[in-house]
């Protein structure tokens, strides 16, 4: 066979082949023009080999590539954590992804005494973190200076209040806070003798409620937070305007995360708290290792020699609901509660939504002074004049005095959450000058995704969606929440967010950019749920907001790059070949290095090169089929996808992960 037609058959000029000849063991010269016919043959197969170990060479070094690049990322100096110049030991947890009492105990360890809300520098903090395999980076403070100044103002009029001439006593405010099906709100229903718990989707609080009860002729007004983890900002915001905490455990539970969080808040506030043991009627009770885990981040039980107020209770069979609150009632006694009732009000905006017959609607809760209908009133960038004035159960009062949440009515658009409401009178222009800043923050907005994003923004996947919601506290925890789903792969941009039902124009909208709407507790409208029948856009509501956020995760899980990594296993030392065979071979030989399990991946090394690559089908020891074998082991191995095996081969195992790039 003429040597121009050979390389032209494998694909390759006469230089190359006539270079590579003498590696593949073919010397036939330089300068040769013509080739046995059977040598060729034995050429041509010696070529593929050949081929198949350049290929096999270059995928082992680009997988090598991609498995140091991952353990480098775990390393310090891969991933980083940003710390302020102090941080708290549960904000630090929070950061490091771990178990709050197991970072206080490697604290502990390591001769640093710290309890929950405890600060610790920078230096400190570094120092865990690293031991933790992250890499610390020192952060500026302006996040941790916006979030004083948003509690600044809450914080200024408390002070105010407990300072003020003519104060009396005023009901306690007392906030139920605790970790999610704990059963704060069955402790609330036992209460109040109501059944708000079945209302709730999935038994889950989802809005801020405010509620006030009579025990021994004295009021007290309840606040009850959510408790899934997408509501943490509106807890926070329960705890900055309660005077008095209570903290439910369940007794077959123990704390979890978001007790933990509670605590951070109620230390953080300065609260004085009552923690009631909840669910002592069932099977896997153990009130005295709740104790135990109190104590052992700070807060021991008074009959445990501490401070700690503990009260077991079960708030389904309503047991020891009357000690609980003897309890909260000696702590408003001990802190002495009090309020100016005879000036003009000042209060807190618990809740803000938009109704469909009652526009712009609000539940405040009066911090001090009385509120009256006919109040002219501003709140943050809104302002309205008072036209109802609404209980919690729904009543028309004519007056609202200290510690007693009421609905109003009148305000010219929906207040933020935390927003201050002050009974003042505002002369025309400056009403004029509100009305014309709160539009620029009116929650009915459409938001444009930017168009000038840099090269490395481009390269992301854009996940569109329109949110609607009941009420405002729901509709900021959902945002808050997916700004967590964000990451380098895909940016989600929400076009329109506002209250009420979904709406034609919605749809409208949707389709014209490809969104999917989200609906929190909302429905779409009579318009909307035709116009849909006819629409491919996709419309997702329920009750529950984890629901929604899942499926968001998922949309955007889609987009998320990511790599093969190779995990290596031990190796096998070939010490007999039983079968050689390309459907299935069996071999036997000496595992070194590390164990070798049932299902991996190999590649066959001869002189430090591999020659060929399959997968293990079966481990034997002693003639067993077994899962897999140990270091040091002699095994049997029946394997597919190569041969060619020789004794004295090393089978290097691995497995493969498919991990984010």
């Amino acid at each position: 066979m003429n040597v121009t037609e050979l390389a032209r058959q494998l694909k390759t000029t006469r230089e190359e082949l006539l270079q590579k000849l003498p590696d593949l063991g073919f010397d036939i010269g330089h300068r040769a023009i013509k080739v046995d016919n059977v040598i060729a043959e034995r050429i041509k197969q010696a070529w593929a080999q050949g081929e198949r170990r350049e290929r096999l060479k270059s995928k082992m070094e680009k997988q090598q590539r991609n498995t140091e690049r991952a353990q480098s990322a775990a390393e310090p100096g891969g991933t980083s954590i940003t710390i302020g110049d102090r941080i708290t030991v549960s904000d630090l947890a929070e950061k490091l992804n771990t178990n709050v009492t197991h970072l206080i105990g490697y604290l502990m360890k390591n001769g640093i005494m710290a309890s929950l809300n405890q600060e610790i520098d920078f230096e400190t903090a570094s120092i865990v973190v690293e031991d933790y395999g992250f890499k610390p980076v020192r952060g500026n403070a302006d996040d941790a200076k916006k979030e004083a100044a948003s509690t600044a103002e809450l914080h200024v009029l408390k002070q105010q209040i407990a300072s003020e001439e003519g104060a009396t006593a005023r009901p306690p405010v007392v906030v139920v806070m605790g970790h999610v099906d704990h059963g704060k709100t069955t402790l609330l229903d036992a209460v109040r003798e109501t059944n708000v718990a079945e209302g709730e989707s999935g038994g889950i609080t989802q809005h801020i409620g405010a509620y006030q009860v009579v025990e021994k002729d004295r009021l007290i007004t309840f606040l009850d937070t959510p408790g899934h983890e997408a509501f943490r900002a509106m807890r926070e915001r329960g705890g900055q305007v309660a005077d008095v905490a209570i903290l439910v455990v369940a007794a077959d539970d123990g704390l979890k995360p978001q007790t933990l969080e509670s605590i951070r808040v109620i230390q953080k506030e300065n609260i004085p708290f009552v923690v009631a043991i909840n669910k002592i009627d069932k099977p896997g009770a153990d009130i005295d290792k709740v104790k135990k885990e109190l104590s052992e981040i700070n807060l021991v039980p008074e009959d445990w020699g501490g401070k700690t107020i503990c009260v077991p209770i079960s708030a389904k069979k309503k047991e020891h609901i009357p000690e609980l609150l003897d309890m909260v009632l000696l702590v408003a006694d001990l802190e002495k509660f009090s309020a100016n009732s005879d000036r003009d009000a000042c209060g807190v905006i618990i809740e803000a939504h938009i109704d469909r017959s009652e526009g712009a609607v609000a539940t405040v809760l009066v911090n001090t002074g009385t509120l009256k209908i006919g109040d002219e009133v501003t709140i943050g960038q809104t302002h309205g004049k008072i036209k109802a004035l609404k209980n919690w159960k729904g009543e028309n009062v004519a007056t609202a005095t200290p510690s007693m949440p009421v609905k109003i009515l009148g305000l010219r658009g929906a207040p933020h959450i935390g927003d201050i409401l002050r009974v003042a009178v505002l002369d025309r222009a400056k009403r004029k000058s509100r009305a014309k800043d709160y539009r620029f923050v009116d929650v009915d907005t459409q938001q444009q995704p930017a168009t000038d994003e840099d090269d490395e923004t481009q390269k992301k996947g854009e996940l569109n969606i329109i949110v609607k919601a009941d009420v405002l506290g729901s509709l900021e925890a959902f945002l808050a929440s997916l700004k967590k789903l964000e990451n380098k792969d895909v940016a989600i941009h929400v076009l329109k967010q506002g209250l009420g039902n979904i709406t034609e124009s919605d749809l409208a909208l949707a389709e014209d950019v490809g969104a999917v709407i989200y609906g929190f507790s909302v429905t779409p409208s009579a318009e909307a749920q035709r116009m849909s029948y006819n629409s491919s856009v996709e419309i997702k509501t329920s009750k529950v907001i984890y629901e929604l956020l899942d499926d968001i995760k998922a949309r955007a899980s889609t987009f998320i790059r990511k790599e093969i990594i190779e995990v290596p296993q031990g190796q096998l030392e070939i010490l007999k070949v039983f079968r050689d065979s390309r459907e299935q071979s069996i071999v036997g030989g000496r595992v070194k290095k590390a164990k070798i399990t049932d299902g991996a991946k190999f590649r066959v090394m001869r002189e430090n090169e591999p020659i060929d690559e399959g997968t293990i089908i079966e481990v034997q020891l002693n003639k067993q089929k077994v899962s897999e074998a140990p270091e040091g082991s002699e095994c049997g191995l029946k394997v597919k996808g190569a041969r060619g095996f020789h004794e004295g081969d090393i089978l290097a195992c691995y497995t493969e992960e498919e991990r984010e790039t």
